[in-house]
């Protein structure tokens, strides 16, 4: 076995170890933090905590019904004294969880021969985009700076989008739903357009048609639930807390899957923000009094020359290229310096 198999399958060994950590009541924040950079790390580290979730979430919902948690018991070999059950019912739910818990531990080892297989992986780099024809019909275009796995079984269509933004428009099938898993959030939908968005500290979800159920649960394992129709868009944060419906700027939404930017007064940091994200060439913003300037108009996502005239014709702006594909926009109102020629 090669170094690089090696790391692979190290991967879900430390996603028990540190899932199991987290599990426990005095869990330190700095563990907990620790985690987060190491499920951000990688996308296998991502993909091996998520899986681990769902095995958990499942099996603690299973033991909140009393029959099966003491079925859970017996196989575990313990029997419970009579008066824990008779004296001390209130405890009943904590107890049950508690035995979720113990018999995912216990079964941890396994879990990996259990586990789906590893997918399908679709990527963009910068500036490119890319639509993928899925096996049921299903469409899904991956933004750029994306990557997502997709996984079909018999029951159930699943995707986990990674990072980046994609838009997926989804073959009909009430009897095998599509669920999307994003950070800690699923979107689960039948057959529908939508588009979601994952970013550092949020999720954004944008529906073009149909009706989507969205649910995001909180470190705690608290779940949030909110269904989402069409023309409306939501956010939900790694706290687990949805955003107020609002509705959607769907010419905007669709505008991206043609290379289109439709700006309706962004601040300009949030526009070459955006337009950074598509381009080598990047650009900054060199005086501090150019970040209250707001843009509206329509850009060319992979054409930052033609942008950077229009922002100089238009506003008090000069653009200096540094070189090296970086570009830094001054005050011309300011600096009156001769500007060097551009090379983008």
């Amino acid at each position: 076995m090669d170094r690089h198999s090696e790391q692979r399958e190290a991967v879900p060994g430390a996603a028990e170890r540190w899932y199991a950590r987290l599990l426990e009541a005095d869990c330190p924040d700095a563990d907990r933090a620790a985690c987060a950079r190491w499920r951000a790390a990688d996308p296998a580290h991502e993909a091996a905590w998520r899986e681990l979730d769902r095995l958990w979430q499942h099996s603690a919902t299973a033991a909140r019904h009393p029959a099966v948690a003491a079925a859970a018991l017996r196989a575990l070999h313990y029997t419970p004294p009579a008066p824990w059950y008779r004296r001390q019912a209130w405890l009943w739910p904590a107890a049950a969880v508690a035995v979720a818990a113990v018999a995912v531990l216990a079964i941890l080892p396994h879990w990996r021969a259990a586990a789906p297989a590893p997918g399908t992986t679709y990527s963009t780099a910068i500036g490119q985009q890319r639509s993928v024809n899925l096996p049921d019909g299903t469409t899904v275009t991956l933004d750029t700076q994306s990557s997502l796995v997709v996984r079909y079984d018999a029951h159930e269509r699943s995707v986990d989008l990674l990072r980046g933004r994609a838009q997926f428009s989804v073959r009909a099938n009430p009897q095998r739903p599509f669920v999307v898993h994003v950070g800690n959030g699923t979107i689960t939908d039948v057959g529908t357009v939508f588009q979601v968005r994952t970013d550092k500290d949020c999720t954004g979800i944008t529906l073009i048609e149909g009706e989507l159920d969205i649910a995001a649960s909180a470190p705690d394992h608290a779940t949030e639930r909110v269904s989402l129709h069409s023309g409306k868009q939501l956010w939900f944060d790694r706290s687990g807390h949805i955003s107020p419906v609002q509705p959607a700027d769907l010419q905007a939404a669709e505008g991206w899957t043609e290379g289109k930017l439709f700006v309706h007064d962004w601040k300009l940091p949030d526009l070459l923000a955006e337009m950074n994200r598509y381009n080598r060439t990047q650009v900054s913003i060199g005086d501090p009094a150019l970040d209250a300037i707001r843009i509206s108009g329509v850009f060319d996502s992979h054409d930052p020359h033609t942008m950077l005239q229009l922002l100089q014709r238009g506003w008090p702006i000069r653009a200096r290229d540094d070189g090296s594909h970086h570009v830094v926009l001054l005050n011309a109102a300011r600096n009156q310096r001769a500007a060097r020629p551009q090379k983008l």
